[in-house]
């Protein structure tokens, strides 16, 4: 596999273990000094900062944790496209667009799906879009993520205690 296979690899795995929710993936895609920042904007107004930089795979995966639970039979499915990296050495860039797709799945029916239930049942919908900016280092062979913006192009709210 060359550079970029592998560095679009990473991104593979960052929105698998996103939509899975699963912190320890996704923190170990990161250096030891991995930065993990989100923003949102109103438009094509400037992207504005939603909350401090995560910095380290620890501090990731805390944060991961703490997510909201997704409610009952709902489940995000992240799709990127327009993949851009630049590899230089040990170093890249990496840009891509993305959008979450979220689906509910209805509830079996007691007694379970009569015949005339073929195919599937449920919604599907777009819930939010943007752009993934990421720089990778190579470390020991292996791409690893030192800065990882997630560009919402709507406007983001991360809940604080304070808030």
């Amino acid at each position: 596999m060359n550079d970029k296979h592998e560095i679009q690899d990473v991104l593979s795995r960052y929105v698998r273990a996103t939509d899975e929710r699963d912190p320890e993936a996704l923190a170990a895609l990161f250096a030891e000094d991995g930065v993990f920042q989100f923003f949102g904007r109103s438009g094509t107004e400037k992207y504005q900062s939603s909350g401090k930089p995560i910095v380290g795979p620890e501090a990731i995966k805390e944060f991961v944790e703490g997510w909201h639970p997704l409610p009952e039979r709902a489940y995000l499915h992240h799709l990127t496209t327009d993949h851009v990296i630049e590899v230089a050495g040990d170093q890249a860039t990496m840009n891509a667009q993305w959008i979450v797709m979220s689906t509910v799945a209805e509830p079996e029916p007691e007694g379970g799906w009569s015949k005339g239930h073929a195919g599937v049942h449920g919604s599907v919908a777009p819930t939010m879009i943007g752009f993934y900016d990421a720089i990778l280092r190579r470390i020991d062979g292996v791409w690893k993520l030192t800065r990882f913006d997630v560009l919402h192009s709507l406007p983001l709210v991360i809940p604080t205690a304070d808030r």
